[in-house]
């Protein structure tokens, strides 16, 4: 029974943030334009993968990156370094009975202004969803969804392969001009 109040209450959630956030700037944006990029994924065996990947693109083009990584349990694992500029780890400890995320380094994730904001999720983690809808980012760019809202100003089908659903990004995004 609670579960099922807690998820109308979440998606209530997650529309009040997807009202907040019609009254962002939306500015279609490529790697070529990007100087500030922000990255969400929910933890996975491949995040070194993930991390060469975004890294690489990001080197190329000179892009400031900072990545939010989400791992879906109670408590970080142990060994995982602590947060900084660019990167920030967080658990569902961090998200309030909602999952909405609440912690300090969370909310200036949200509101900082980057360019592009990429969520690599290939499945919808709550937390994420409200992160992405929340940001205040230029432009939104995640995997087609069907599941739940969609934030996102530009969307891609994709690979469940990470790395490479941002070698596709690349291509789509270079006819951005």
């Amino acid at each position: 029974m609670f579960g099922h109040i807690k998820n109308i209450l979440k998606n209530k959630s997650l529309k009040s943030a997807a009202a907040c956030a019609r009254k962002r700037e939306e500015l279609a944006c490529n790697f070529e334009m990007a100087k500030t990029m922000g990255v969400i994924y929910p933890f996975n065996i491949n995040i070194d993968t993930v991390l060469n990947a975004v890294r690489d693109v990001a080197e190329r083009y000179n892009i400031e990156l900072v990545f939010m990584i989400y791992f879906p349990q109670d408590k970080l694992p142990e060994g995982i370094e602590i947060n900084s500029p660019s990167r920030i780890f967080f658990s569902d400890n961090e998200c309030n009975w909602f999952g909405v995320p609440n912690a300090a380094a969370i909310k200036n994730f949200v509101n900082t202004r980057f360019n592009l904001l990429i969520d690599l999720s290939s499945k919808v983690w709550f937390p994420l969803q409200h992160i992405a809808i929340s940001s205040n980012a230029g432009f939104k760019i995640g995997r087609i969804n069907h599941e739940t809202y969609n934030p996102y100003n530009f969307v891609l089908l994709g690979s469940e392969n990470e790395a490479q659903f941002i070698k596709d990004l690349e291509t789509y995004l270079y006819k951005i001009k």
